[in-house]
């Protein structure tokens, strides 16, 4: 070869051949399918472009999910973490309108069921999480589907961070949201997602509330990272950790400081929360919820007044009203102790400020379960609001 002359262009066609195992599942875009390389004996997913929409039918979002589907093999060519998943090839077939992404097999459960399994490596499993949202971060990429199912736990306890199929590579700090997306969201969104805005803030609150929702699920009270998880929830975006970089750093410096509650105090707040599950049926769109504790505790107080003479509360909207600003529905018929609300107004009397925080954050949490729905939807006899 002469000097300074580049290499031909070498052709590697030899063809290869993956086995199907099974259909592992499908979204809008694309169905997934362990298949298994019998040469290089190792296991694989292939996603293959397979979308809901026929191109005969709408031939626009079909190509428009076309671009997405090849945008996601791009997002993944361009970042190597342990905790994300890993791609291995892109065929793109123009000619027949398809593309398949070859990527590692994961073989575990999602977070929530892994952590319902074992709650113990809670703290393992938000570390890693931190870490690959960062690395995602430091590549300019949002994810932009963040939960439960798309975070999966190996059976070696290894995070997984998986299905780029919204992900967005940033080309400015502020991502104006697609018009053309829509997603299901699974909590409720914070402030910023009304304006159309997300951004890596954004993911920091739905990576936040997720692990709120396995604490709650498995009532981990002393998780020792709760208080920097409170401030990732919070609905207003300047009170938020401004990015994942933050809470990495923090994480590796061991600047958290371990919030412990005593088993009564435990005892005390779970019979709260278990009336209050048992109260609320739903919540409207767009409701919100009250963060000013001192506000809190001087409407429990007043309502502890007008009813510690009775048994039970007469009515437990007065009750949900001081937590949720906006229209809500509740079982007319389910009774709240009045000595429930009782020691738990003398809970939160002698709690500290971070400490309450903790106890909102968590409460907040179980309310999130409660279904949301839309104020024209027809209401039961029972429920009159």
């Amino acid at each position: 070869m002469s000097k300074g002359k580049l290499p031909k262009i070498i052709e590697f066609n030899r063809p290869s051949k993956y086995k199907p195992v099974k259909v592992l599942g499908g979204g809008a875009c694309g169905q997934t399918v362990h298949i298994r390389d019998e040469d290089m004996n190792i296991d694989l997913v292939a996603k293959k472009y397979k979308p809901i929409v026929a191109k005969s039918d709408n031939p626009s979002i079909f190509f428009e999910f076309l671009a997405r589907f090849r945008d996601e093999a791009r997002i993944l060519f361009r970042i190597n973490h342990k905790n994300i998943v890993r791609v291995f090839n892109f065929y793109d077939y123009e000619e027949f309108d398809t593309s398949y992404i070859i990527m590692e097999y994961i073989s575990g459960a999602d977070i929530l069921d892994y952590l319902n399994k074992y709650p113990m490596f809670v703290e393992k499993v938000f570390e890693q999480v931190i870490d690959a949202f960062a690395h995602l971060q430091e590549n300019n990429v949002l994810h932009r589907d963040i939960r439960p199912a798309n975070i999966l736990v190996n059976d070696s306890g290894i995070v997984k961070v998986i299905d780029f199929g919204f992900g967005k590579l940033l080309e400015n700090s502020i991502y104006e949201k697609d018009k053309s997306i829509s997603l299901n969201w699974w909590c409720v969104p914070p402030e910023e997602i009304s304006d159309g805005k997300y951004d890596a803030q954004t993911e920091v609150y739905f990576v936040g509330k997720l692990f709120q929702k396995a604490i709650e699920e498995n009532n981990l009270s002393e998780f020792a990272y709760m208080r920097v998880l409170h401030s990732m929830c919070m609905y207003e975006k300047e009170k938020r950790p401004k990015d994942f970089a933050v809470l990495r750093r923090l994480i590796l410096e061991g600047k958290f400081e371990e919030l412990k509650f005593s088993d009564e105090e435990i005892e005390i707040y779970r019979n709260f929360s278990n009336e209050m599950g048992e109260v609320v049926a739903s919540i409207y769109s767009g409701a919100k919820y009250n963060n000013d504790m001192e506000d809190i505790e001087e409407k429990l107080s007043s309502l502890y007044r007008s009813v510690m003479l009775e048994s039970n509360i007469p009515d437990c909207s007065n009750l949900i009203r001081i937590f949720v600003f906006g229209g809500f529905r509740y079982y007319q018929r389910q009774y709240f102790d009045v000595k429930i609300l009782k020691e738990f107004i003398e809970l939160l009397r002698g709690l500290s400020n971070e400490k309450k925080s903790i106890v909102m954050a968590n409460l907040y949490s179980r309310f999130d379960a409660a279904e949301r729905v839309d104020p024209e939807i027809s209401q039961d006899d029972e429920i009159p609001f």
